[in-house]
């Protein structure tokens, strides 16, 4: 029996996992925490747990069939959400032919780490945890590395990456439902989110390159509490990582003798940033490459097709004056009742592997 390792019980390295493992592989993932979705060593959250939802488009009967698991039993359905958009509120209702969900992350039994993780242990996946990779070059050829938004993989592998920063305030509420609210504001050419799902809620305001003030995190927070009553007792500055968004080269299955997956592997919509999709997608892929590397790369190249596209659109969006910006936004979301159904799908084609899974 051949064994694999893997570095990173994240989405991605447990979809390999599985995947390896019902080909007979005997699977080792190795975790740096000492749970899943357990305390973290995240610059400014040292020593805490990172529970909050994450949303992406998804269609799970295509995703079951691609990945060979079932995600509906931790993906909730989100059919609508709020914007707020340099000063005007757009309440929008999601396209019913794209489907969007919700999913928790973080330790919790409802969380969709914790699902997976019960899963590949079903499946005869090993976990070592507590345990951390200070040395890749002792790693063997073909370790699958996804150690996601986190950790040194970055430099040592000489992925090209940007740093990421922000403000994350985190809880939990009474209230069931699914909810998001978005922020598009003049003090971040990204975005500010809340979203809430499974009784766990969280706030987060980010940007790529570059520190945010503390007085834009103040700014956020008023907005939260004076238009949706939302507050939270405690904001943490963090820095949140790094994102394959460096260059449009940024996606590459391969470095030195190892396959990436995950985030690490550049699959992720390189203008709003969703990754789960891209996550889930890239696990499968990832064990593909162990078995063919030729395969892998053909298959890989094929789900992150339109990695280009979004990079020159998040370059425009980045450079673009604020009045223009503003205004084409404000247009866009305007339009999107009418302009979803005529697109489809092809409004969420910059997310690796999606329609095309």
């Amino acid at each position: 029996m051949r064994e694999q390792q893997i570095v990173g019980a994240g989405l991605s390295g447990m979809v390999a996992a599985m995947n390896l493992a019902r080909e007979g592989y005997q699977v080792t993932v190795r975790e740096r925490r000492q749970t899943i979705g357990g305390l973290t060593n995240l610059p400014g959250l040292e020593g805490r747990i990172i529970n909050i939802g994450d949303g992406s488009p998804i269609d799970l009967e295509r995703m079951k069939a691609y990945t060979g698991i079932d995600f509906a039993p931790v993906a909730v359905p989100l059919k609508s959400c709020r914007n707020h958009v340099y000063g005007r509120q757009f309440d929008l209702t999601f396209y019913e032919g794209v489907p969007t969900y919700l999913v928790e992350r973080g330790p919790r039994p409802t969380s969709i780490d914790v699902y997976l993780y019960e899963l590949a242990l079903a499946q005869g996946v090993q976990f070592s945890f507590g345990d951390t990779v200070s040395d890749f070059e002792s790693l063997p050829p073909d370790t699958i590395i996804a150690t996601g938004l986190f950790g040194e993989s970055w430099s040592e592998l000489e992925v090209p990456h940007l740093p990421v920063y922000g403000y994350l305030a985190m809880g939990e509420i009474d209230e069931e439902d699914a909810k998001v609210v978005i922020y598009f504001d003049e003090y971040t050419r990204d975005y500010a989110f809340y979203s809430q799902v499974n009784g766990c809620r969280g706030a987060c305001l980010f940007s790529r390159g570059k520190p945010l003030g503390v007085e834009v995190k103040d700014r956020f927070r008023n907005q939260l509490a004076d238009n949706e009553g939302i507050e939270f007792d405690h904001w943490d500055a963090v820095s949140i990582g790094a994102l394959p968004v460096a260059t449009w080269r940024n996606p590459r299955l391969f470095a030195k003798n190892y396959i990436l997956s995950g985030t690490l592997s550049g699959s992720m919509d390189p203008f709003l940033l969703f990754g789960v999709h891209g996550a889930l997608v890239s696990g499968k892929i990832a064990a593909l490459a162990v078995r063919d590397h030729q395969a892998g790369l053909q298959e890989f190249k094929r789900v992150n097709k339109y990695y280009l596209q979004g990079y020159l659109i998040a370059l425009a969006y980045q450079k673009m004056p604020l009045w223009l910006l503003q205004r084409i936004t404000w247009t866009g979301i305007r339009n999107y009742p009418w302009l979803a159904p005529l697109m489809k799908t092809r409004v969420f084609k910059m997310l690796p592997g999606f329609a095309r899974i």
